[in-house]
């Protein structure tokens, strides 16, 4: 008995799967000013690529990051750079603008629109820019992606009560 419970034990602990997805969100007192980040980190600090989507109201943006060096830079353009956003049977290379500082570039609505796609059909996504590259698990996706359309919960009263001293 004691060792049937501890291959269950095993089974359960090893069955976990922690999501490398990060949800936070803030709401405010107007709904075009409610905010929601999901983050994917990135898996190496030196060549990894972090990716981040951003709602601000009904608008969503999306953001790759690096924490060392900078991204390269397009051959035609020194302020844009490339994303390949690579699934195991499509590969599909995008021109998105780079930030100021040169480690955050932008993604398109085009580029955005299609790392969407593949992030809900296929259990993994590769994106690479240079040396950079990161590969998302896809697995739970479409569930942390919902939590960032959905309307942060209320945690402060709507009106705030002020003190006033005289």
């Amino acid at each position: 008995m004691k060792i049937l419970f501890c291959l269950l034990l095993l089974l359960l602990t090893t069955s976990c799967h922690h999501s490398p997805w990060q949800h936070t969100s803030i709401r405010n007192g107007n709904d075009r000013y409610d905010m929601a980040k999901l983050t994917y980190p990135s898996s190496n600090e030196t060549n990894g690529i972090e990716l981040e989507m951003t709602r601000l109201g009904k608008e969503i943006h999306a953001y790759i990051n690096v924490h060392c060096f900078e991204l390269p830079m397009n051959e035609n353009d020194k302020h844009a750079t490339t994303l390949t956003i690579s699934t195991n049977c499509a590969t599909r290379t995008f021109v998105i603008p780079l930030l100021e500082g040169g480690q955050r570039a932008r993604l398109t609505d085009t580029c955005l629109e299609y790392l969407l796609q593949n992030l809900e059909l296929k259990p993994s996504v590769t994106l690479s820019s240079g040396h950079f590259s990161e590969t998302l698990d896809a697995s739970n996706f479409e569930r942390h992606y919902d939590a960032l359309l959905r309307k942060p919960s209320v945690i402060q009263p709507r009106s705030m009560i002020s003190l006033e001293l005289f």
